[in-house]
């Protein structure tokens, strides 16, 4: 008997009843209860082994028999591909007669492909319109602080002006000059902010390639050791053992974490022993970038706020720092994750796409 056999018997196979009562439950009938649906595939034989209700719906949805063959041709023209090799594919995610359609595959034995498949249009749609509802809450936040952090310094501004209209025929020169001092210097806080906003709208699209991790880092602390050491901080560093290619755009990877050591050198300020650690590993499909400090550290209600914009707890910051960080990371499909304890530092570590082999890279 071969493997598609004696699958096709197991999935079919009804477990013994107990006193001689209806039979129990089997694996076929479980299957057939799930709302996913299901197709087992001999790619071999070329045939369908299982299908379950839940999938002779959805293909009936999409305008497809019931079959090996038209659903094969039907993926296949959507650039969805199943070989016997294949391990374990998906999900991919395609589009046909205003339906959002997943498709996932995991390999079953030598030769059998088990296929689900859902209908994920009414997800979609939920998940756009709660997007929708939290980035007009987001839009709604951060106009407030725009007009918050804008609104300060021009009140200012106005104040001095005004108080220096009515005093020029009493004022010294020096007077004079305080005054004015003071009005450039909100004039420099406004720009200050219209900079974060502008570094905020950079590298709306990654432009990923393939770098070495270690080229990238040490290129990369090159240009801000000498600003470190000028603060006593000091830095070290544990570079990957091995080559390690990882797939990410260069400027917007630099700027994030410049952004984080800054923080970090922020937090260390004015201690004896003022450290930031740097290390690297690869795990999975992931080369993970830890930065510790032995700084003040972050309490929970910090930690909480701390990508909420114009939220900081700097007397000269804005808040934009780590907000502009998190979009940069996710641009290039990376990962932040911040952990701090108050009076024993933070850990910041980011997760970076490895890039494939160049012979298993796609022409």
């Amino acid at each position: 008997m071969n493997r598609s056999s004696q699958l096709s018997n197991s999935v079919s196979h009804c477990l013994p009843a107990a006193n001689g009562a209806e039979p129990a439950w089997c694996f076929a009938r479980v299957l057939e209860q799930l709302d996913d649906a299901l197709i087992v595939a001999d790619i071999l034989a070329a045939s369908i082994i299982f299908c379950n209700q839940a999938a002779k719906d959805i293909l009936a949805t999409l305008g497809l028999e019931t079959g090996y063959r038209p659903l094969i041709d039907f993926l296949a023209a959507r650039n969805i591909r199943f070989a016997a090799e294949t391990t374990e594919g998906g999900p991919h995610t395609l589009i046909h007669n205003d339906r959002i359609i997943e498709v996932s595959a995991l390999r079953l034995g030598d030769v059998n492909i088990c296929l689900k498949i859902r209908d994920i249009t009414e997800k979609k749609r939920l998940e756009s319109l709660a997007q929708t509802v939290n980035t007009m809450d987001n839009l709604g936040f951060i106009f407030s602080g725009i007009r918050h952090e804008i609104g300060n310094p021009l009140n200012s501004i106005k104040m001095t002006n005004s108080v220096l209209r009515k005093n020029l025929d009493r004022f010294s020169r020096e007077d004079i000059s305080r005054y004015v001092d003071r009005t450039t210097s909100e004039i420099s806080r406004m720009e200050y902010l219209l900079k974060s906003l502008k570094n905020f709208s950079m590298y709306e699209k990654a432009d990923c390639a393939p770098h070495d991790l270690r080229d990238f880092l040490e290129t990369h602390l090159g240009l801000i050791e000498p600003d470190l050491e000028k603060k006593s901080i000091a830095v070290s560093c544990r570079y990957p053992e091995s080559n390690c290619a990882v797939l990410i755009d260069p400027r917007a990877l630099h700027q994030a974490i410049l952004n984080i050591i800054t923080n970090a050198a922020d937090a260390v300020a004015g201690q004896s022993d003022a450290r930031i650690d740097i290390s690297t590993c690869a795990n999975g499909r992931l080369a993970w970038i830890r930065i510790d400090d032995n700084g003040c550290g972050m309490t929970p209600e910090q930690l909480e706020m701390l990508f909420q914009p114009f939220h900081t707890s700097k007397p000269h910051g804005n808040g934009l720092g780590l907000v502009i960080t998190q979009k940069l990371l996710t641009v290039m499909h990376a990962t932040l994750e911040i952990q701090s304890n108050p009076g024993r530092g933070t850990t910041a570590r980011i997760g970076l796409p490895l890039a494939e082999p160049a012979d298993k890279r796609q022409p």
